[in-house]
């Protein structure tokens, strides 16, 4: 029987670079008895890192439920050709915490006759609050909380559930404790102090020089400012509108002069004071104890050992914010200014195509003139209306 790993996240935990280290070397893969199966199909914007992403579809009438079918279709005929299946998609960790999910995706695998192991990285709540918060404050749903505001609320959680000691009993109670893989998301803790090395060695493999590397992969946090920018945006309802192009990332590239976002050095500043990162993070002691003794069977206790490095507590400068909104829309005025360029010269080169059309429907036309000339001129020709007067002729003797 085949072994399927299932890497199901958690979000911003490397899982773009796993995503696209797996397709690149799935050669390598293949030789030792692994495969990384690519689908048949594509969901917008997600790399054919994300395998697994049909089983979102758990509950779905949608056009794409199809999808759930051909998904285990294509698992099944990987399993018959190699021992070890490697699957991934980072919001299976949030999909998970809906009541019915994990008994149909069990039932799934277990219909396709292959066994079920599951892979899933965990950061610390305090960043993963931070870094989900800023994710949607840049991204979708455009979101205008602020940063106190947003943990407070704790609303979040029903989408990224932060109790790691919950989610995995829930899902162990599905496929059991011994088929979890539990890594936590800390440079200090990986195998060989690398991302890579670290996912291979849970899912049994080793690294080796033969492995190939995605170029530098960065999901990058914009400036503080600029997020605080951003979300003040996000407060005008017309821009709210889904119809709105989210097009920011391009304009901060603008404004900073940046080849890539990923050259935006690293903050300097952090959204939780150190009291209140203390505070927070005290709610997830005992579980994350927890996690630690029964699943990663430490005795410590301990499952992440890094301290965040102190940061101060972003507070806006007014002089400086000023400063950074008038960068943004400066940037802003740059892109729309290009994009109206590009619109021109498109126009442009439309406006030539049409002359040259309008010069070549004139040429046809005035060669179809010449030609019924030329006819005509026939027509009226003295052998032309010889043959008409015989023909005429003819039918009369005919009558």
């Amino acid at each position: 029987m085949s072994t399927v790993y299932l890497h199901i996240g958690t979000a911003k935990t490397g899982t773009t670079a796993i995503q696209r280290f797996l397709p690149m070397n799935r050669e390598i893969l293949n030789r030792w008895d692994y495969d990384h199966p690519l689908m048949p199909f594509h969901f917008p914007r997600m790399g054919d890192g994300r395998n697994a992403h049909f089983l979102t579809l758990w509950n779905d009438d949608s056009k794409w439920a199809k999808r759930w079918d051909k998904g285990f279709a294509v698992i099944k005929e990987a399993a018959e050709r190699f021992g070890h299946i490697i699957m991934s998609d980072e919001v299976l960790w949030a999909a998970g915490a809906q009541d019915g999910f994990w008994e149909r995706v069990t039932d799934g695998f277990s219909r396709t006759g292959v066994e079920l192991v599951i892979v899933v990285y965990l950061r610390r709540q305090d960043e993963m609050a931070e870094s989900h918060w800023n994710q949607m404050v840049k991204g979708k749903p455009k979101l205008s909380q602020g940063f106190s505001e947003f943990v407070t609320a704790g609303e979040y959680e029903a989408s990224f559930p932060l109790e790691y000691d919950k989610g995995l009993d829930r899902i162990a109670s599905f496929v059991g404790k011994d088929n979890i893989i539990v890594r936590a998301y800390e440079a200090g803790q990986f195998i060989e102090g690398s991302l890579f090395a670290d996912f291979l060695d849970a899912v049994g493999l080793s690294l080796t020089d033969e492995y190939a590397f995605p170029e530098h992969v960065v999901n990058t946090r914009l400036p503080e400012n600029v997020v605080e920018i951003k979300r003040l945006i996000n407060t005008v309802d017309s821009y709210k509108d889904a119809e709105v192009p989210n097009y920011f990332r391009e304009v901060i590239r603008q404004a900073y002069g940046l080849e890539m976002l990923n050259e935006i050095p690293k903050h300097k500043v952090g959204r939780f004071s150190a009291e209140e990162r203390r505070s927070f993070m005290e709610r997830f002691e005992p579980g994350n104890a927890y996690v630690a003794r029964e699943y990663l069977h430490r005795a410590t206790g301990r499952l992440f050992e890094e301290e965040p490095k102190p940061l101060p507590k972003y507070e806006p400068d007014e002089k400086e914010l000023m400063r950074d909104a008038v960068r943004v829309l400066a940037g802003a005025s740059v892109y729309e200014y290009r994009k109206w360029r590009e619109l021109e010269a498109q126009v442009l080169k439309l406006n030539e195509q049409m002359d040259a059309l309008e010069r070549r429907a004139a040429e046809q036309s005035s060669q179809m003139k010449k030609l019924k000339k030329q006819m005509d001129e026939m027509f009226n020709s003295a052998p032309f209306r010889a043959l008409r007067k015989l023909k005429k002729s003819k039918e009369d003797d005919a009558d």
